[in-house]
């Protein structure tokens, strides 16, 4: 008989662990809330060790349809003026991409529906048990050799297994949103870069990041108290902040997604039978471009360790060991990130630091 597994939330992580899982011989659900499953947010970087995990998944031609790789990464003061170069590839050959979240989130849904998986709409998980059984909102009880609680940064089923050790939220907001990339005054040079403007004196920042042919990434990004913040957001404000990007600034959207740096930390990844991954398990800053690929690269190994071994509570033992230490090591350059944000007066930002690309560097066993 076929190994089970439930899982809660139809998102990177848990849709990469469900198709894993799938593929090897078990027979898997996921429980989305939503109506109908979409992806949250705008663009996404992904670096070497999330485009590898599409290999694996077989999802690399449908998530990279679209997407767009830039020759360098800019650092700029307000006014346009450069503060630092990093060329791509990375030093060693590491690629770093960036697409729409809804082009990532297709490319796996459809591997997940490709490989038998189950994916049930409007099902809310609010609880678990460390015996192997995922309670839904309805009332419901799922039971199963296997729970996955990827449901995110405020995690319920997480949260009812009492695994959470810290959740710090910054005093950092952020706005993040797709506009038109031909607003932007060209395609070359510094419009084909990703490129980040920094408003030192207002301690504001803008991202500009394309992502495919027509879709531009904008990160609009604050103090939490900064006026800047309110809604409905003034472009005025932003261009007289940024007036070299104009252009692009000229129009926004009415309430765009709003969001803080935060991070979670728990006590452990799992209870029983149950595991945390993704957000649920270990939410971080997204100042290095990490979260997708870290909690997919999480995800994928979990499946294939636990597929591999019989004592599933076993294998979540080994699975924490062996991923946990680079997850965290990815979340301290994440916050040391945050509290280095914004350039100093004479900083030059021309390298990137090798404890950020050995991340990139984790890819898949063969």
């Amino acid at each position: 008989m076929n190994r089970t597994a439930e899982i809660a939330g139809a998102g990177f992580a848990g849709l990469t662990v469900a198709t894993e899982l799938a593929r090897r011989g078990w027979r898997v659900r996921v429980h989305e809330q939503s109506p109908e499953p979409r992806a949250f947010g705008a663009g996404i970087f992904l670096w070497e060790n999330g485009l590898q995990v599409l290999n694996e998944l077989g999802a690399t031609d449908r998530a990279l349809s679209r997407y767009h790789e830039a020759s360098l990464w800019e650092e700029c003061d307000s006014a346009g003026s450069q503060l630092g170069t990093r060329p791509f590839p990375l030093p060693g050959g590491l690629r770093m991409i960036t697409l729409t979240r809804q082009d990532l989130f297709e490319a796996l849904h459809e591997q997940a529906v490709a490989a038998g998986v189950e994916i049930r709409t409007g099902s809310r998980a609010i609880a678990a048990g460390r015996d192997g059984e995922l309670v839904t909102a309805d009332g419901r009880r799922w039971t199963a050799d296997l729970v996955v609680g990827a449901d995110g940064i405020r995690s319920a089923v997480r949260d009812s297994l009492g695994l959470l050790d810290e959740h710090q939220v910054f005093d950092f907001g952020l706005y993040r949103f797709l506009v038109p990339l031909d607003r932007a005054p060209g395609r070359d040079g510094r419009w084909r870069n990703y490129v980040n403007y920094w408003n030192i004196a207002r301690k504001r920042r803008v991202l500009y990041v394309p992502c495919n042919t027509e879709d531009l990434y904008l990160l609009l990004g604050a103090t939490a108290d900064d006026s800047a913040l309110r809604l409905p957001l003034d472009p005025a404000v932003w261009t007289a902040s940024f007036p070299t990007l104009e252009p692009v600034l000229a129009e926004l959207p009415e309430a765009p997604r709003y969001d803080r740096y935060e991070v979670v930390r728990l006590t452990r990844w799992s209870a029983g039978r149950v595991a945390i991954v993704g957000d649920a398990a270990h939410a971080m800053p997204p100042t290095i471009g990490q979260g997708a690929g870290t909690a997919m690269m999480n995800a994928l190994n979990l499946a294939r360790i636990v597929a591999a071994g019989a004592d599933v509570e076993l294998a979540l033992d080994t699975w924490e060991t062996e991923n946990r230490g680079l997850t965290e090591h990815t979340q301290r350059e994440s916050v040391t990130a945050v509290h280095d944000l914004f350039p100093q007066a004479g900083e030059t930002r021309d390298e990137w630091r090798e404890d950020t690309l050995v991340v990139a560097k984790n890819v898949p066993k063969p």
